[in-house]
């Protein structure tokens, strides 16, 4: 089975990297800042998947790179709340029937506002995980 992996605003590439060595997949990432790319990729390499993880500076999710390997099964993307917002729409055209987003980084007064945008996608919720003030949203695409 080929599991697609995407990680959007991968930051330091803690995600991609936990992706890569939990699943022994290929992940792509991708961030609006080449520094962050940068940092990415050199902890991929510190943490011995830099072969499983392909880092990709972009803005949003209009790069010929996501299309060519999508769609993806699993999406994760631990951003800030306007962002999540502007990209339910581009991340759904981009996930797999049956697939899964993971959005983290959300303030527990933001998830309903997060989970609705989604919603507007298609998308239903599987799985709210509240950690004291942080909740992720587990969603996935009906198949």
């Amino acid at each position: 089975m080929r599991l697609r992996i995407l990680d959007v605003g991968t930051g330091t590439g803690v995600l991609a990297i936990a992706a890569a060595k939990v699943l022994r997949r290929r992940v792509l990432a991708s961030d609006i800042d080449p520094r962050a790319v940068m940092v990415a990729r050199e902890n991929a390499g510190l943490n011995g998947v830099r072969p499983l993880v392909e880092f990709i500076h972009a803005a949003g999710l209009a790069a010929h790179r996501f299309h060519e390997r999508g769609p993806f099964d699993l999406i994760l993307a631990n951003i800030l709340l306007l962002p999540l917002l502007r990209l339910a729409h581009p991340m759904g055209r981009l996930l797999a029937p049956g697939g899964c987003v993971v959005l983290s980084g959300l303030l527990n007064s933001q998830a309903q506002t997060a989970l609705m945008g989604y919603r507007a996608q298609g998308l239903v919720l599987h799985r709210r995980i509240v950690l004291d003030d942080w909740t992720t949203l587990v969603l996935r695409w009906p198949r």
